[in-house]
């Protein structure tokens, strides 16, 4: 609430938001003590009211509130009510996602590709991990998280397409007969994120596609040409997020490095 700290303007729902969150944290904070301390929960925060003396604001379709000061005459008191509701009503209202993975990536992983202040509205609606932005956009939803957020959704997706790109740590080859008189060698690519929406991603060597023969989240196994067993290798969803990593497996030799070493994560163009 900084704005109001220098007598600006906030959006009614930053305010009405930063007063639920403190409210969660009071409520984790009592129940956090009643099973640390072993004390009987003998209370609780049912429901809350207050007045706000401000200055409404409409801007650009949204509607802001200023605190008056002592001075300040011809002031709207706004008339703020917080009441508790229960858990059937609000898997009732609510659309059901899915659980938070304990070792999901965290939003803060992103680094400079989301604000602070922009991850502060995502968490505000209770996405705090790749995964869940994920799930929202696979739903539909992020038009929703867009308006909600007052993020463009042509960021939301080019921040879904970094934070999910492809990564490479280790490139083997091997050989397989099936079971026929030929025998093919393929190479075999170990990483995150090869699967999305159940598809891998689209790879070439030397700029030139690659067949996907078996495909998991952390393997794809490629039948590349003769040509194509080193050079650079390329795998995208989305050119705006193309992962480029080098390697070497000419020789058919067991040859892997560390993903730090050999992952570049591409912008869509040449490097």
């Amino acid at each position: 609430m900084s704005g109001f700290g220098n007598n600006q303007a906030v959006a009614l729902e930053d305010f009405i938001q930063a007063v639920q969150s403190q409210l969660d944290t009071a409520q984790t904070r009592m129940s956090l003590k009643a099973q640390n301390d072993k004390l009987p929960l003998t209370f609780a925060i049912r429901d809350i009211a207050m007045d706000l003396k401000a200055h409404v604001e409409l801007a650009d379709g949204e509607v802001r509130i200023r605190p008056a000061q002592p001075q300040d005459k011809d002031t709207t008191v706004l008339r703020i009510g917080f009441t508790a509701i229960t858990k059937p009503m609000i898997e009732e209202n609510a659309i059901q996602l899915a659980v938070d993975d304990d070792q999901d990536v965290s939003l803060d992983s992103l680094g400079d590709d989301l604000a602070p202040d922009e991850r502060r509205r995502l968490e505000g609606i209770g996405v705090r991990t790749v995964a869940k932005l994920e799930e929202m956009r696979r739903r539909g939803l992020a038009g929703s998280v867009g308006r909600i957020t007052r993020l463009p959704v042509d960021k939301l997706e080019s921040v879904l397409s970094r934070a999910t790109r492809p990564m490479v740590d280790d490139v083997s080859s091997e050989s397989d007969n099936s079971g026929s008189s030929e025998l093919r060698q393929r190479l075999r690519v170990r990483g995150r994120n090869l699967l999305r929406d159940g598809v891998p991603p689209r790879v070439a060597i030397g700029g030139r596609e690659v067949g996907v023969v078996q495909a998991s989240d952390d393997l794809i196994l490629l039948e590349p040409g003769p040509d194509q067993f080193a050079g650079q290798m390329s795998l995208e969803y989305d050119p705006r997020a193309r992962t480029e990593v080098w390697f070497d497996q000419s020789q058919l030799s067991s040859f892997g490095m560390a993903g730090a070493d050999m992952t570049r994560p591409g912008n869509g163009g040449t490097q």
